[in-house]
């Protein structure tokens, strides 16, 4: 059986990011864009390229030694030995290509993985990088459709640390699972991780693997997620208007309509960007109450989603070698009512779309956002400097249908439910970040022959609020009740990062590049004293004493790595990463005796440490058929340490969170992408993902030891294909489809145990014709209609409960689910 309830998590939210384990030189790249003359098009077939890092002499030993699996061996020798051939091929010019298909010759996209524009081949990193071509060929419009194209990617609702809907996702990266693990950006800006910008506007995407401590700080221990906005051209005038049309099965219309255009107002000097969209997405759960007579009342269309976004960048060009960026991009979510289903055990999966409540609630929660940045970039003789100055706010507010969970408390504690009145939960969350960072890059031999490098200064501020107003219930009033409430509160939080950083990258002899890298920062995090109130905390409440906490380190990098020919490498690194600590809130003494099974001193939980870890890693990466194929491998280990632990404590039911545990994780991942047939307009990209995360040792959770590292699919893969080739000479046809899977992942049920979370496997596609300026598209997404769980959101409060046959109560989880499927036809105009 399953814990009774989770009355704190209403009241004492997540203070800071903890691993989860609750149940459940700047330039206008070109090479990667579409161009139109006449009726001809140039697409890059690197629609989705990766490149992997050079690293250090550490690895290979290490991994050699820690018994990597024989496929991931196979897997890294096979792409070593591409290392010769696709040295060798590049020098062949593909000439096969037929002049009336669409497809290049393969080029390099342009990332900033070390905080500088650069080809993606250049950059000594692993990422893996989505063109503004790769979007739109593949109509990546949300965060599913991305989340699901990068091999040892995953995501998990409900262990965000909020309790929110709209703010309760968590990404994972090479198995580097719980909250504050992976970071976002927007451009140079550190975003929560359940933002999800809609694409209108986005040049393109990147996601870095492995820990990039040193260059992007804390909380990137697996890896980070980057979105890139288009940055405004100086020279050409250009704008597109898309309409888009549809439905979702057993749902209602879905609609989306958005515009961006680029407006040069000064030529060379002067121009403008703007783009606006809104999207509609219909409801597809219903939700069923008894009306005052006892009659089922039934309401569909649960779960719509309304989105209106928008952004604004102006781009001035001062002199020769100085320019300035401002910019404002913002988001409004509004959800009418969840998308989400309850996922019985011990399935734990959804059997229905339809969700039976015993109150008329009609749950919502709206996400609003916006983020201003303003950017400076002087080009010096060289060297090149960037200043990046940028506001973040948010607004969360939701209602949550906490009423069966809570009456179910009442009885059990009181012996009756007092009428059994419909109980809701409104919470609000307000965030506010101030960032800033200033930095400096040299070219070789600005300051020494064969050296290059960048160092840097970092500063944010956040403040959080998170409230929960009260809430009276007459009938508790009724009752005698005072507080008539269930709880309240209003916690703020604040915290201050400072760092200095740098990397170098030294050529010693022709093709051996030894790259360094360290960071050093100063967190200071603080919680203002608060007080709980209602009838969990009794007459006079609780008081919560204000808490601070500083700490300091270091974070260090090493790479070697050996250029192979013109286009590979071999690499090996070490690498550290890490996450800052904490404060709890307090704990009221009837959770003594938990503390004191476990062996916890109550006096020193109060406040939580760091936990880091070493990432080791041996791969290599190389271009082949004459430069049209990119295909990469790498294999690693991580060596987590003193891993940050949420869990509940068995006989209060209130949370902690503290520092214990080790984690040992090993994978790979094989990338492959580009054009296979010189004289076939197809392109193709391809990757595999493993990862055998397992908990050593496992501190407070109550699991043995060598049980699987929660929330960590084994296997993850995606297959992308686009293809389009001439009818006329005003008329082409495209079509495109993806195939992406993750295998299933243990989920903590807090008694010993775990639930299996099932595989998650997505089919889309679409196809249609381009003319002149325009094009038509059919698509589906979901092809297969697949009814999937996308994680398990405690409620704000209360856990509704079953009862079971023994007559004891099992908590009845409700997840986050897919969509079903949709079709729709959309339309797009170029001018």
């Amino acid at each position: 059986m399953s814990r009774a309830f989770q009355p704190v998590r209403l009241y004492r939210r997540a203070d800071f990011q903890t691993l989860q384990f609750l149940p459940q030189r700047s330039f206008e790249p070109t090479q990667n864009k579409i161009f139109t003359t006449g009726s001809e098009k140039k697409l890059s077939s690197d629609l989705m390229v990766t490149t992997i890092c050079r690293r250090s002499k550490a690895a290979p030993t290490t991994i050699a030694q820690s018994g990597a699996t024989p496929l991931l061996s196979a897997l890294l020798a096979g792409a070593a030995l591409t290392l010769t051939s696709g040295s060798a091929e590049a020098q062949n010019v593909d000439r096969e290509a037929p002049s009336n298909t669409i497809l290049s010759q393969t080029s390099d996209i342009v990332v900033s993985a070390r905080r500088k524009d650069e080809k993606l081949t250049d950059v000594p990193a692993s990422i893996t990088a989505l063109s503004s071509d790769f979007i739109k060929t593949q109509n990546i419009q949300n965060f599913t459709d991305y989340a699901t194209r990068v091999p040892n990617l995953s995501f998990q609702y409900g262990q965000g640390g909020t309790l929110l809907w709209a703010g309760d996702r968590a990404t994972t990266i090479r198995g580097v699972a719980g909250n504050g693990t992976t970071s976002y950006y927007i451009n140079d800006t550190p975003i929560p991780s359940s933002v999800s910008p809609l694409t209108l506007d986005i040049d393109r995407m990147e996601v870095l693997k492995g820990p990039q401590g040193t260059l992007f700080g804390a909380s990137s221990m697996g890896g980070n997620v980057r979105f890139i906005t288009k940055k405004p051209s100086l020279n050409h005038s250009s704008g597109s208007v898309q309409v888009q049309g549809g439905g979702t099965k057993d749902a209602g219309f879905d609609g989306q309509g958005n515009m961006q255009a680029n407006v040069v107002l000064v030529p060379g000097k002067l121009a403008l960007d703007l783009a606006a969209g809104y999207r509609h997405d219909s409801g597809f759960v219903t939700r069923t109450f008894p009306d005052a007579a006892g009659r089922l009342v039934s309401v569909g269309n649960q779960g719509a989603n309304d989105v209106v976004a928008g952004s604004a960048s102006l781009r001035a060009k001062l002199t020769d070698r100085l320019e300035i960026t401002a910019s404002v991009i913002g988001q409004s979510d509004l959800l009418h009512g969840f998308p989400a289903a309850y996922v019985p055990l011990p399935g734990y999966r959804p059997l229905s779309y339809v969700s039976h409540r015993d109150a008329d609630v009609q749950e919502y929660s709206r996400d609003t956002w916006g983020l201003g940045s303003l950017v400076l970039n002087y080009a010096g003789q060289g060297f090149s400097a960037v200043s990046s100055t940028s506001l973040f706010t948010r607004r969360i507010r939701q209602l949550e249908d906490d009423t069966e969970g809570s009456n179910l408390w009442l009885i059990q504690n009181y012996g009756s439910d007092f009428g059994h009145p419909a109980v809701t939960a409104y919470s609000v969350l307000k965030e506010r970040r101030f960032t800033h960072e200033d930095r400096i890059s040299f070219d070789e031999g600005a300051v020494l022959p064969h050296l290059s490098g960048i160092a840097g200064v970092y500063y944010q501020h956040l403040f959080s609020n998170s409230a929960v107003p009260v809430n009276h219930v007459p009938d508790l009033a009724a009752a005698g009740f005072a507080p008539d409430w269930f709880g309240a509160n209003s916690v703020n939080n604040r915290s201050d990062d400072f760092a200095l950083f740098g990397e170098v990258y030294y050529e010693p002899i022709p093709k051996l590049t030894i790259t360094l890298g360290l960071r050093k920062y100063w967190n200071k995090i603080s919680i203002d004293a608060s007080k709980d109130t209602g009838i969990l905390f009794g007459p006079d409440g609780s008081n919560n004493p204000a808490l601070g906490h500083k700490q300091n380190g270091w974070v260090p990098k090493a790479v070697v790595s050996y250029k192979v020919g013109d286009q590979g490498n071999l690499y090996v690194s070490a690498s550290k990463g890490f996450r800052p600590g904490g404060s709890t809130t307090a704990l009221p003494d009837i959770c003594n005796a938990d503390l004191a099974r476990l062996g916890l001193d109550y006096s020193k939980i109060r406040q939580y440490q760091s936990d880091t870890l070493w990432n080791y890693e041996i791969g290599a990466k190389s271009r082949l058929a004459g430069g049209r194929i990119s295909a990469s491998a790498a294999a690693f280990q991580i060596d987590w340490s003193n891993i940050q632990q949420s869990t509940i404590l068995p006989s209060c039911l209130l949370p902690i969170t503290t520092n214990a545990g080790k984690a040992r994780i090993r994978g790979g991942e094989l990338e492959i992408s580009g054009r296979p047939f010189a004289s076939v307009p197809l392109s193709i990209q391809a990757g595999l993902g493993y990862t055998k995360g397992v908990l050593l040792q496992p501190g407070v959770l109550p699991v043995p030891a060598n049980s699987p590292l929660p929330q960590v699919p084994e296997w993850s893969g995606t297959l992308s294909g686009y293809y389009e080739s001439k009818i006329s000479e005003t008329l082409s046809f495209f079509a495109a489809a993806d195939y992406s899977f993750s295998s299933s992942t243990k989920v903590p049920n807090g008694a010993g145990g775990f639930y299996t979370r099932q595989p998650i496997s997505m089919v889309n596609g679409n196809m249609g014709l381009s003319f002149g300026r325009s094009q038509v598209m059919i698509f589906v997404k979901n092809l297969l209609d697949k009814r999937l769980n996308y994680g398990d959101q405690p409620a704000s409060s209360f856990d509704r409960q079953e009862l079971l046959a023994d007559g004891t109560y099992q908590r009845l989880p409700r997840a986050v689910v897919s969509r079903p499927r949709q079709i729709g036809i959309q339309y797009q105009l170029d001018f």
